[in-house]
């Protein structure tokens, strides 16, 4: 006897308007929780557990972008997948609010903790973090002196993309594409647009503001 997925059956059975309904309320919860955690901390716990990210396609184009020989500071490391997609040659330093392994460097961006800005790298990776920064000017201002240069990524508000929407998956400021490379130029950095996905995640190589190594 062919055996139906619970799941497959509560769909066909439950009335459309209900199960609208329960995405609506399950996406306001997410928001509602967003916006009253600075820093959902129990999220990146669980993020730096997952040896197999779905945005892992996003490290494997930065990676690629990454001079060998260089020394890199990955802010919001996470799992650290970057690390095995950079030259082999490449200084590999995490950076993220979890301290996953004995080397990384534990900061709260949220909570105005950032790394040592005496201390200086070739190059900084901030994949996938931006969407989660509350104070993004703070950040850009800061980020940009402890590297000759910063890969960023950036999730723009695309067209028909609601604000609960982003809220609920943690993501707590809504620049368009033309607002956050505004962001950009007003913030005074030197800015390239190197790859954009097909749901228009774009990734920016910036120039840093670290002197360069004697």
């Amino acid at each position: 006897m062919k055996q139906t997925d619970p799941t497959q059956y509560l769909k066909k059975v439950t009335p459309k308007p209900v199960r609208k309904a329960v995405r609506f309320c399950l996406t306001s919860a997410s928001a509602l929780k967003t916006l009253v955690t600075r820093t959902n901390k129990s999220r990146w716990k669980q993020v730096s557990q997952n040896p197999e990210p779905h945005w892992d396609w996003r490290n494997k184009v930065i990676a690629g972008l990454v001079p060998a020989g260089s020394s890199v500071l990955d802010v919001g490391c996470g799992p650290q997948t970057l690390r095995r997609h950079l030259d082999k040659s490449c200084k590999y330093q995490p950076c993220d609010v979890i301290k996953s392994t004995p080397d990384v460097i534990q900061c709260d961006f949220n909570a105005g903790e950032y790394p040592d800005p005496g201390v200086t790298y070739d190059v900084v990776i901030c994949s996938g973090v931006i969407e989660y920064i509350r104070k993004p000017k703070e950040f850009l201002k800061r980020m940009p002196a402890l590297g000759r240069m910063m890969i960023l990524s950036y999730c723009p508000t695309r067209e028909g993309q609601s604000r609960l929407d982003r809220l609920s998956v943690n993501w707590v400021n809504h620049y368009s594409r033309a607002e956050f490379d505004g962001l950009l130029t007003e913030m005074g950095l030197k800015w390239e647009a190197v790859h954009t996905s097909d749901e228009g995640e774009t990734i920016y190589k910036i120039k840093g503001k670290a002197p360069r190594p004697r």
